[in-house]
């Protein structure tokens, strides 16, 4: 090359190496996207102008899946669960993504401003996630209430911490007892789910499904339950009594259409699986109050 002649400029690296490698994991890569790992082969760091329109792309696409998930969990019981059985799941949000989403959603909302979290089956009678306000002394000694998990504690257990508990006034109680149970409540009702599942496995083991079916249909079920327990927390007492009625309807309806069956059957083996998740419920719930005055 003559001294006269300009040099040539260096080239960039190429976002794609030649031999057509996928940067990331090294498997073949001719195309977009590998097909191993999924990586782009366009590594190249992105300008602000594409960065800020991927991010509104996939808001936008992950946004549809929201509106479309919900709308299906909310007015149409069991087809989002029987689509994402059926293998038509891109459209929706993955359920542990919904129930993960959902359980953030309701119980910070209820941290922050003070709601009960309870599926009303008569008046304030039912079951009880977050209360968000202190049983009355009036209530406190009444029949209904010298059953719950935590008059069953302080009647039935000796401890330093609940003879501790036990000389406190119900406010300072109620005070002491949601802070805490507050903190740990999502982590119960998730661990629900797999026993949930585990009872539909049981009660519908002549179908012989897949746990995993099992699991997915607990998911959605308690997605809606939380998002229909936040709902209730603002309404009257005769429109809460009232969804927590549909509640019920929602998933006999949703047994239906997910596992088959006639109505009669669907109401009979719902009722098997709610008498046996609500005293699964009790159950863990006596030892979370316990564990929660030994904390």
């Amino acid at each position: 090359m003559s001294s006269g002649e300009p040099s040539p400029k260096k080239t960039e690296a190429p976002s794609l190496v030649e031999d057509g490698t996928c940067q990331n994991c090294g498997a073949p890569a001719p195309g977009n996207f590998c097909s191993k790992c999924g990586q782009a082969t366009a590594t190249d760091v992105p300008t602000a102008a594409e960065f800020v329109h991927d991010v509104i792309a996939r808001y936008v696409a992950r946004e549809g899946h929201i509106w479309q998930t919900l709308l299906k969990l909310f007015f149409a019981p069991g087809v989002i669960t029987a689509e994402y059985i059926a293998g038509r799941r891109t459209r929706y949000l993955r359920p542990l993504q919904l129930y993960l989403a959902a359980s953030i959603i309701v119980f910070a909302i209820a941290q922050v401003y003070g709601l009960n979290l309870s599926l009303r089956l008569f008046g304030d009678h039912g079951i009880h996630l977050v209360r968000g306000t202190p049983l009355s002394g009036k209530d406190e000694n009444s029949l209904s209430s010298r059953l719950l998990p935590i008059q069953l504690i302080l009647d039935h257990i000796d401890t330093a911490k609940v003879r501790h508990f036990r000389s406190i006034s119900i406010e300072e109680r109620f005070k002491f007892l949601r802070a805490r149970r507050i903190q740990y409540i999502s982590s119960f009702v998730l661990f629900l789910v797999p026993l949930f599942a585990l009872i539909l496995k049981l009660v519908y083991r002549s179908r012989r499904r897949r746990y995993g079916e099992h699991l997915i249909f607990g998911l959605h079920t308690h997605s809606f339950a939380l998002f229909i327990l936040l709902i209730e927390a603002v309404l009257p007492a005769i429109l809460a009594d009232m969804l927590s009625l549909w509640l019920v309807a929602y998933f006999v309806v949703a047994l239906k259409h997910v596992y088959g069956g006639t109505w009669v059957e669907s109401l009979g083996r719902g009722t098997m699986v709610g008498a046996l998740y609500f005293a699964t419920y009790f159950i863990g719930n006596l030892f979370l109050i316990f564990a929660l005055l030994q904390l």
